[in-house]
């Protein structure tokens, strides 16, 4: 949950509900977890030809689509990152409050040629439409177009004001720790959620994202692995990560300590509470090939 590694990581994943698209969504799911991208796509095909109007389903395309893009040839890439944009924008068009699709496309305007249909003027009229819808995530967007903009002091500035409004929450506090995380200013980042710890040993959410800073940094990994049982050890946060990203972070964490038997059984512990979980998927089948 902190660091977002490509475009792939920007759409959040839409669980499978109750409707003519849910078989293709779930099955398109589980391909893409797989890493068999011909067939994810056929299934996305099915998805929107069920439901073109699932906002949730369009937001979980567009990132397989982008993905897709970071895969193809020359020939085919410019075609699939129409699509991922393309996809965003339609949903934006049938919920124009979602906020998640929008962080989408701050991330590809911010990040594509003007040729692809990006452009950072494009970025900045989604970071205005959502300081208007939420002040905390119009911090956050402000700061990740300041980021892409290598004004890193003002990046800075708008991150902690959002960890300022949102001193207790989740979105805020994230956003500042992975700020500095990316640039190697660990200290900080370990700062924002242990001061939070000392105030309320209780704060889960902290204890989490404490272990994924240790990760990350790759020191004291016996440390996240307690910081990781903490959590597992209370209720999810509410808006947080979810049990089963306990059990696959704490899965990545043993296998980097060379544990890998108690890392299948984390990652399987993971897919027990969410089957659909691309990154305990993907994990499992790299550490039962013996992969790192």
């Amino acid at each position: 949950m902190l660091l977002v590694a490509s475009l792939a990581a920007m759409a959040p994943g839409a669980r499978a509900a109750d409707g003519p698209g849910a078989a293709a969504f779930a099955a398109m799911t589980k391909a893409w977890s797989a890493g068999n991208f011909d067939a994810a796509l056929k299934a996305a095909d099915k998805v929107l030809a069920a439901e073109p109007q699932n906002v949730a389903y369009l937001n979980a395309i567009g990132g397989l689509y982008c993905e897709q893009a970071q895969k193809a040839n020359i020939l085919t890439k410019m075609s699939w990152a129409g699509k991922c944009r393309g996809t965003w924008e339609r949903a934006l068009v049938i919920d124009p409050k979602n906020i998640d699709i929008r962080f989408n496309l701050i991330q590809y305007y911010a990040m594509a040629p003007g040729i692809a249909g990006g452009g950072i003027g494009k970025a900045k009229d989604q970071a205005n439409a959502i300081v208007a819808l939420d002040a905390v995530r119009g911090e956050i967007a402000w700061g990740n177009i300041a980021r892409s903009e290598k004004q890193l002091g003002e990046a800075e500035r708008h991150f902690r004001k959002a960890a300022e409004i949102d001193a207790t929450g989740i979105r805020g506090p994230a956003a500042l720790a992975s700020f500095y995380a990316s640039q190697k200013r660990w200290k900080d980042a370990r700062t924002v959620f242990e001061t939070r710890l000392d105030k309320d040993p209780n704060d889960s959410f902290a204890a989490f994202q404490l272990g994924r800073l240790r990760q990350l940094e790759g020191v004291d990994l016996q440390a996240a692995l307690v910081l990781f049982d903490r959590y597992l050890a209370r209720p999810a946060a509410p808006t947080g990560p979810t049990h089963a990203d306990a059990w696959f972070r704490k899965g990545e964490v043993l296998l980097k300590l060379g544990k890998r038997a108690d890392a299948v059984s984390a990652f399987e512990s993971a897919l027990k509470l969410a089957p659909d979980h691309r990154g305990a998927a993907m994990a499992l089948a790299r550490a039962k090939s013996g992969g790192l």
